[in-house]
């Protein structure tokens, strides 16, 4: 399927480059102005929305803290020091001066700043005999900005929120700067998405227009999904999920190991993904090429070697599933002969990421410019969500466990040797997984979160779905695990006061969220205020 390319526009500079929100220079209002003024200008703007979505450092992110933060991946890496930001999250002891945490801010309230431009200036274009395409328009930013304040809500909590496209630091009211409870950022989100779900496309109409990569009708109810799953509203997030699971444009892939190679990409189990193409320029915010690749593949076959996958994680798959060898690397599989795979620096398995692998003739001359796709939603996750959620609202579970046996029917016709590997160090048993049965509710509940872990692992969701089922415990008992049984698998004695701190931070025991980056908070000239706790 052809790649679409999202349109930079330097004209946009609002929040786009620069290296924090709040403390950046004036753009040149009067062109901003005096670019939107056609149905093209606004299709340009929403294409460098899109496109900042391929931020290398919201990218990067984004695995850092779904796969890092948890009991999925090592931080990785040659040393302790080699990306110690990443380190903090792993140990869950971040400070407000992280990089990460600094990047997920600034560049979500880019993302949301863009649509906010857009939001404001559509209504004074003319688009006489387009009012549908006027439509698709506004609902596509109102998605987007939706999906930008998803992870600012789930990451910081409470935050503040900017609804208005304001291009200057200058013109924002200051009570505009301070907080608001995350309760009126989910509400924002919920709405923003129920105005935008009918006037989004249908996945038939992106083909027929070579644009898949753009946000669809199940996209916006995805998020929606999600966004109520987050907030434990398990009644509300059903009939959504239902819609979902039950829309014939999607389905899953006879293979799991399709997922992983180029040819999964805008496939028909993929809902919602960030599209990248292979670039021989570098990395920055007019690439259109990924370094989430070179960061995670194996130090000994092109890579840095963050984002290693843990023993902990190796040890949840069950005899014969084959999803453990598109999830995991091995040190010693060889994709090209004579190179092969190893984390040997600071991890003593060897363990790499196979999701974000690309074989020598998949990769580009560029290491920093890889064209491989982020999926951000993709059906099997609902499958398994709308089991949960029917399970937690007391719903049918002869359905819940039908959509929950589908995942596992699927990964039972998967091939187990990977037809990419020349060498595969790991052989999985010649076993079928059992088909789940029904006991008790609390059983159910814990065949569906290992069935999330093993058949979404290294994808960048652990964290969010552990925070959402008030499951971040399960960190502490691992911690105290590997910390005493496995040295070089440590994240640190986190039994003690920096995960007890950390936790608790808040002050409630809602979720626990990240700090404000500091640097955002000098730039308010104090109208932000730090979380407790930082």
């Amino acid at each position: 399927m052809k790649k679409i390319v999202y349109i930079v526009l330097t004209l946009i500079v609002a929040a786009g480059c620069t290296n924090d929100f709040l403390d950046q220079e004036i753009p040149v209002k009067r062109e901003i102005d005096a670019f939107y003024k056609t149905p093209e200008d606004i299709y340009g703007a929403l294409m460098d929305d899109y496109s900042a979505l391929q931020n290398d450092a919201l990218a990067n992110a984004r695995w850092v803290f779904g796969d890092v933060a948890t009991d999925d991946a090592l931080k990785g890496g040659e040393s302790a020091g080699d990306g110690a930001d990443f380190e903090q999250i792993a140990e869950c002891r971040p400070l407000a001066n992280n990089s990460a945490v600094k990047d997920l801010w600034v560049q979500s309230y880019s993302g949301i700043t863009k649509a906010n431009i857009i939001l404001d200036k559509i209504g004074d274009v003319d688009f006489s005999g387009q009012e549908d395409l006027k439509a698709t328009y506004r609902a596509e930013a109102l998605f987007l900005r939706a999906f930008n304040y998803y992870y600012i809500a789930m990451a910081f909590g409470d935050a503040p929120i900017l609804t208005s496209g304001v291009t200057d630091f200058i013109d924002i009211d200051p009570e505009l700067l301070e907080r608001r409870p995350v309760t009126d950022i989910w509400g924002l989100i919920e709405g923003d998405l129920k105005e935008a779900i009918p006037h989004l496309p249908l996945r038939s109409r992106l083909i027929e227009e070579g644009q898949l990569g753009r946000a669809t009708r199940a996209a916006g109810q995805a998020l929606l999904a999600k966004t109520y799953m987050f907030q434990r509203k398990y009644t509300e997030a059903v009939p959504v999920l239902k819609e979902i699971v039950e829309n014939s444009n999607y389905t899953l892939l006879d293979d799991y190991g399709t997922l992983v190679r180029p040819e999964g990409e805008f496939s028909t189990e993929n809902i919602f993904e960030v599209n990248f193409i292979n670039q021989s320029s570098g990395w920055g915010d007019d690439s259109e090429g990924s370094t989430r690749v070179v960061f995670q593949l194996s130090r000994d076959d092109w890579g840095y070697g963050f984002n290693q996958p843990t023993q902990d994680l190796v040890d949840e798959f069950e005899p014969g599933d084959p999803r453990l060898i598109y999830t995991v690397n091995w040190g010693g599989d060889e994709y090209e002969k004579g190179v092969p795979q190893g984390n040997k620096q600071y991890n003593p398995y060897g363990y790499s990421n196979r999701k974000i692998f690309l074989t020598a003739s998949q990769r580009p001359a560029n290491v920093f410019s890889a064209g491989k796709n982020e999926v951000i939603f993709r059906l099997a996750d609902f499958y398994l969500l709308y089991a949960e959620a029917l399970v937690q609202s007391s719903g049918d579970p002869s359905t819940a466990l039908h959509y929950l046996n589908l995942v596992r029917q699927r990964a039972n016709s998967t091939p187990k040797i990977d037809p990419e590997r020349l060498v595969q160090v790991h052989t999985v048993e010649d076993v079928d997984l059992p088909m789940r049965t029904f006991t008790t509710k609390g059983q159910l509940l814990r065949d569906i979160y290992h069935e999330r872990r093993v058949e979404l692992g290294m994808e960048g969701i652990r964290w969010w779905d552990l925070v959402r089922q008030n499951r971040t415990g399960v960190l502490a008992d691992y911690y105290q695990k590997w910390s005493v049984d496995r040295d070089n698998e440590s994240k640190g004695d986190l039994t003690g006061k920096f995960y007890e701190q950390w936790v608790g931070q808040i002050g409630r025991p809602d979720y626990p969220v990240f700090p404000v980056p500091q640097t955002e908070i000098d730039a308010s000239q104090g109208h932000l205020e730090q979380t407790a706790g930082y």
